[in-house]
């Protein structure tokens, strides 16, 4: 045992290990070996920017539980990170970097040559990278909640900036930069915006002044902002088209309350194109899980004691496969897709290629006028299986203030019920269900209306109202509604985000409209000459929606069957 060498755990650990880039630039990583030398193992390599330490142990096993499972575990930091030399530009050298660790790796003492790369977030983002590049020692993957095209399935997710999201992060990010050149004061400043961001969130214009650490530590925080639209710099960051050419094999997990759910969902189906094969096949594992943690309660729902569905012997399954030559025969024969099912809390499988995409099967519920407008969740908004006939009814109308948008924090299961209340919502409820409905997929609103003033946005938000008076939040999805329109009705198709539901005998089903989902995502101005990122307080404006539901000119939604 080397002096760099330690015994934890009933492995041997080699700590701060040099790798050397093409350009010079040494990466450091930690070796987590079984203690048995004689014998030759395939690698793991995750490639992270935390600190190699924390090994992505938020959401996966630590690496000497792997070690103890028959597998050489290399835990890198990338470029610029930890004590990794040069510059850490996100995202940029992780396909060529990823590339040489891979091949390093594959060279090290006692492997094997097959190397695996595993991780989430960041970390499941070095492995569509490093894949893009083909190495030829690379043979599998398990990317978790994370995206191959960053503008779609991170960034962009709604076609709009996920503030929420990336605005903290690009804190920790600073944070971490601030402390390798030692500025104390401007670290515990990011981690205090860290924690409590929602005072920057609010403020104007999105590319504002009011960001000075981030332009000094992590100045590539304005360039995703600068850039809201699928550009030449995001095409840069989208390696699903190079993964295309030549996949590996990979096992996708991702979360329903994940903020990169998209992302997992776009990566999958794009390589379930083509058909599989014993020797080279795709599946995926969807939990009810957030980005962090991964277990039974999320969002003041308890999806029972199977929730974590045994996921870290499912990775070590899927990498015995393809590292170890155990060609478990139910692994390619087992449908493509296993699921949790929220309300009967038990996981399923599917075939489906897509969940994305439109369903075989739908049920569709046709929004319908009352006696009373429909603000609101005791207005006279509802959800009928029936398609509207005789007189056209008066239509529903909202006004959406940027100034105030309408609160949507996360993808959580919370109760919504309180801000329903609110008459700048239209609130369409169903009758109590007769019976159980299952819903799989990516439900899809289609909705005629006329603005006012814009060009805006129109959200829609699906809940499940229990007996209670509960409204747990389902799924959501945006469009704009590109200009004002008063004469005549437009149409705008909405599709939300895909969603895996047993919704009990006595529930109801809620659908709102409004005109923002904030700070989940950025806010619409309401006008075509405020540039979206730039736009001050001065610059925000009202817009008037009418939606309207009639013989001829149904709006509905169409909720995938099981």
């Amino acid at each position: 045992m080397s002096r760099s060498s330690v015994c934890f755990g009933g492995v041997v650990v080699e700590r701060k290990q040099p790798c050397t880039m093409r350009d010079g630039t040494v990466l450091y990583a930690d070796i987590y070996r079984p203690d048995e030398p004689e014998k030759e193992y395939p690698v793991l390599l995750m490639r992270q920017p935390y600190g190699r330490a924390i090994a992505s142990t938020v959401s996966h096993a630590h690496p000497l539980w792997y070690a103890q499972h028959g597998y050489i575990v290399v835990i890198q930091d990338v470029r610029g990170r930890g004590d990794s030399q040069g510059e850490f530009i996100p995202f940029i050298h992780e396909a060529q970097d990823g590339y040489d660790a891979v091949e390093w790796a594959a060279k090290l003492p006692g492997s094997t040559g097959r190397v695996g790369m595993y991780g989430f977030s960041y970390q499941g983002s070095t492995q569509w990278a490093a894949a893009s590049a083909h190495p030829p020692h690379l043979k599998a993957i398990a990317p978790a909640m994370c995206a191959a095209d960053l503008y779609h399935g991170m960034f962009y997710p709604h076609g709009r900036f996920a503030i929420r999201e990336h605005l903290p992060w690009a804190y920790q990010l600073a944070r971490d930069t601030a402390r390798r050149l030692g500025d104390s004061e401007a670290e515990r400043y990011c981690t205090q915006m860290m924690r409590s961001p929602d005072a920057l969130i609010w403020q104007l214009p999105v590319l504002g002044e009011h960001h000075p650490v981030l332009r000094k530590y992590f100045p590539a925080y304005f360039e995703w902002c600068e850039h809201s639209g699928y550009d030449a710099y995001w095409a840069e960051r989208d390696w699903l088209p190079k993964v295309k050419e030549r996949p590996v094999p990979s096992l996708q997990i991702g979360g329903w309350y994940d903020v990169f759910l998209m992302g997992t969902m776009q990566s999958y189906e794009a390589l379930q194109q083509e058909p599989g094969s014993p020797k080279l096949f795709h599946r995926l594992i969807v939990g009810p899980w957030t980005h962090i943690p991964w277990g039974r309660k999320a969002g003041g729902v308890d999806h029972g004691d199977q929730a974590d569905g045994d996921i870290h012997l499912e990775q070590v399954r899927w990498f015995d496969y393809w590292l170890k030559d155990k060609r478990d025969a139910e692994l390619f024969h087992e449908p493509a897709i296993r699921y949790f099912e929220r309300g009967s809390n038990v996981w399923r499988h599917s075939d489906r290629t897509s969940l994305m995409q439109p369903a075989a099967e739908s049920s569709l519920w046709y929004l319908q006028g009352g006696e009373k407008p429909a603000n609101g969740a005791l207005g006279g908004g509802s959800l009928s299986p029936e398609e509207p006939g005789g007189a056209p009814s008066v239509p529903d109308v909202f006004v959406y203030d940027a100034r105030l948008p309408m609160s949507l924090e996360s993808y959580l299961p919370l109760d919504r019920s309180p801000a329903q209340d609110r008459y700048e919502i239209l609130v369409y409820t169903s009758e109590p269900l007769e019976s159980p409905l299952h819903i799989l997929g990516s439900p899809k609103a289609t909705i005629y209306f006329q603005t006012l003033g814009g060009p805006t946005d129109l959200v829609a938000t699906l809940s499940v109202v229990l007996p209670d008076g509960t409204a747990r939040f389902l799924t959501v999805g945006r469009t704009e509604l590109s200009r004002e329109q008063v004469e005549g009705w437009g149409k705008a198709e909405i599709s939300l985000r895909p969603c895996a539901l047993h919704l009990d005998r006595g529930s109801s089903i809620r659908l709102e409209l409004t005109g923002s989902g904030f700070p989940l995502f950025a806010r619409h101005p309401n006008h075509a000459d405020a540039d979206l990122h730039r736009a001050g307080a001065e610059s925000l404006r009202i817009a008037t929606v009418a939606v309207g539901s009639q013989s001829g000119m149904a709006s509905f939604i169409a909720l995938p069957n099981l």
